[in-house]
């Protein structure tokens, strides 16, 4: 009988997104033009270097969800919470 579940090279490297780094495409160049936005507005070396602390962040979100920078993007933009939350204790669109 079967161990586990057989996991077939091909469909997983057919599933995956981009990576560069170790992280998701998205991830790499929304990082860099943060890094490099702050840098020349800084006009600082250290700003250019908390690139890598936030890589290193993003690849270990990658690691185990490659997907999670578009998975958290899609939250975002799919279940924002509305401004009167707390006022009706739920997502209520309702004008007060």
């Amino acid at each position: 009988m079967a161990d586990g579940l057989k996991m077939d090279p091909l469909f997983v490297g057919l599933t995956r997104p981009p990576m560069i780094f170790g992280v998701s495409y998205m991830f790499a160049v929304s990082n860099l033009m943060i890094g490099m936005m702050a840098y020349v507005i800084m006009v600082d070396v250290k700003y250019l270097l908390m690139m890598l602390p936030i890589h290193l962040i993003g690849y270990m979100l990658c690691n185990n969800e490659p997907l999670f920078i578009e998975l958290f993007r899609v939250r975002a933009e799919k279940c924002s919470r509305c401004k009167n939350r707390f006022y009706h204790g739920a997502n209520s669109y309702d004008q007060f």
